[in-house]
């Protein structure tokens, strides 16, 4: 690939030789770097090296540790690396590195951003087995997580429709609450007004009675006038027959 302006850069693979015997193994320090430098993915460039070496390979995404059985040189892994650029990063049109796959119909496609060329990428190879695993992975965690969302939403719907429920209810009892007071208050305010009527009926009966009394007094006064009276003149007369 001819890239005068430098636009493409990859950094050269550090490996790093671990263990003796039977557990020796290498470790790929810079996994990271390489994969975002290709726009790929780690575990996928790692599993290449796998793939090639015909080696068992581990990666561990919680602490970006790439790791590939065996004792390898980094000529070698440089090796692989380049191999995989033309395999599976360049454009088969334009080979310029602007690809991303297309997964359809169980076949892998190169998607060229520069030309814009859609071309098949070497099915043959072992790697394309691992891609489209982990394109059936990737799908399945994506509906899971979308189904996930749905269900919470619709708990957290249904907890919202039982917190307005609840309100509602709250409102309406407080609004009752409202209204007994009410009322109770009326109903306070008539007792109220019924006492302070009949003490004011009463206090008008006494009133009146007071005024009986006094009219009977009068009315025996006069009576005992008329006795006066009567008897006066009854003694006027004896006294005039005496004499």
């Amino acid at each position: 690939m001819e890239d005068p302006s430098y636009r493409y850069k990859m950094p050269s693979v550090v490996g790093k030789i671990e263990g003796r015997g039977n557990g020796i193994k290498t470790v790929i320090a810079n996994i990271s770097d390489l994969a975002l430098s290709l726009h790929r993915e780690p575990s996928e460039v790692n599993k290449f090296f796998g793939c090639e070496m015909g080696a068992q390979t581990t990666y561990n995404e919680a602490d970006d540790r790439a790791v590939v059985n065996g004792a390898h040189g980094d000529q070698e892994l440089q090796g692989c690396v380049h191999k995989y650029v033309e395999k599976f990063v360049l454009c088969p049109g334009c080979g310029l590195p602007e690809t991303t796959y297309k997964i359809s119909g169980g076949c892998i496609w190169h998607r060229c951003a520069a030309c814009g060329a859609k071309e098949m990428v070497d099915m043959n190879h072992k790697l394309c087995t691992y891609i489209l695993a982990q394109d059936k992975k990737s799908k399945k965690d994506k509906a899971k997580a979308k189904k996930d969302k749905e269900k919470n939403g619709t708990k957290d719907k249904a907890k919202g429709d039982d917190d307005k429920e609840k309100s509602e209810k709250k409102k309406k009892k407080k609004s009752k609450d409202k209204d007994k007071g009410s009322d109770d208050e009326k109903k306070k305010k008539d007792k109220k007004k019924k006492d302070k009527k009949k003490k004011k009926d009463k206090k008008d009966k006494g009133s009146k009675g007071s005024d009986d009394d006094l009219a009977d007094g009068m009315d025996d006064l006069s009576v005992g006038s008329d006795v006066v009276d009567d008897a006066g003149a009854r003694g006027e007369l004896m006294v005039g027959i005496v004499f």
